[in-house]
């Protein structure tokens, strides 16, 4: 008996070890389950965020003066407005908005030979791969297959792993670029010491806006020097030379800008005719929305379109856990 009693108890004990696994178990499991389920609805409310974040821009961008909305300038609300764009609490989390100007930036499926290299010195690339560069971004946008003396055509493209033809079709995104011959990781990223093509080309546009363009593509659009340039820079970014402050004084009209500072020669008086304006069409939004350390953000352009602004290209991204 005694021995029958000492094997039950062993056995009421396994049982409980058991049941105390299993229970442990399930619980480990529920506390998953619960930190997953609270990490996606924090992940969803952060994108909603950013989602108001872009409404709030398209807001901002309607709300403009007549006049703000004929010349755009780097000191006007769309742009510059920390107290509605920087960690705007909404909720349980807040977003984080900046607004670019795609007027601002270089049109890449419009830009000539010589402006192509001209950006690419300007960004210190190797001289060696400057033609070949511009000359595959060329081929690229083409609508042939004519291969031009250094650049590149499915011919070259198919020999690589993997193979690819070339597009031979305007670019719709800036990551394209980094498929086009001699087109570096670190042109297109840039580097801590110079912006790269990401930050300056994009694709909708035909013409650069005067008032938002930075010193580069200025020099580049318009074959300018450092020196030239800057008598313009000083009149347009005000007395503090600084853009986006309140002593700015934009130019109302490309004609203006002509007057002041345009060389006297004719060919100089069409460049700035043909590729430069006040006025700006599209916008580019980066809203990340946060809640409780999970961020999400949404980048995307918006552009005017018959009365409003509607998304052309939208992306949500991870950015942080």
């Amino acid at each position: 008996m005694r021995a029958e009693r000492g094997v039950a108890l062993v056995v009421v004990l396994w049982v409980i070890v058991m049941l105390s696994l299993l229970i442990g178990g399930f619980a480990f499991t529920m506390h998953v389950e619960t930190q997953v389920a609270s990490f996606s609805r924090k992940e969803l409310r952060a994108e909603m965020l950013a989602r108001s974040g872009v409404e709030l821009v398209r807001r901002q961008l309607h709300a403009r003066t007549p006049w703000e909305k004929a010349t755009e300038a780097l000191n006007q609300t769309w742009r510059a407005n920390a107290e509605l764009y920087a960690e705007h609490e909404l909720g349980d989390g807040t977003f984080t908005v900046s607004v670019i100007d795609e007027e601002s930036l270089l049109p890449i499926n419009r830009l000539s030979d010589g402006r192509l290299k001209r950006l690419l010195q300007l960004l210190e690339v190797d001289p060696t791969q400057v033609d070949i560069i511009a000359d595959s971004i060329i081929d690229w946008i083409d609508g042939n297959d004519l291969s031009r003396l250094n650049g590149a055509e499915s011919d070259y493209y198919m020999t690589l792993n993997p193979p690819y033809r070339a597009k031979n079709a305007p670019i719709h995104r800036p990551q394209e670029l980094l498929m086009i011959r001699g087109v570096t990781r670190e042109l297109y990223q840039g580097t801590p010491d110079r912006p790269g093509l990401k930050d300056l080309v994009v694709p909708f546009t035909q013409q650069v806006n005067i008032n938002t363009a930075s010193p580069l593509v200025l020099q580049v659009i318009l074959y300018l020097d450092e020196a030239t340039l800057h008598p313009l820079l000083r009149r347009r970014d005000g007395p503090d030379e600084i853009p986006g402050t309140d002593d700015d004084r934009p130019f109302r009209n490309v004609q203006e800008a002509i007057r002041e500072f345009c060389p006297r020669d004719d060919a100089s008086r069409k460049r700035w005719e043909t590729y430069l304006t006040t006025n700006s069409n599209g916008f580019r939004v980066i809203s990340t929305g946060d809640v409780g350390g999970v961020r999400r953000t949404i980048i995307t352009t918006l552009q005017y379109i018959r009365g409003d602004y509607y998304p052309v290209v939208w992306t949500c991204q991870r950015d942080g856990p």
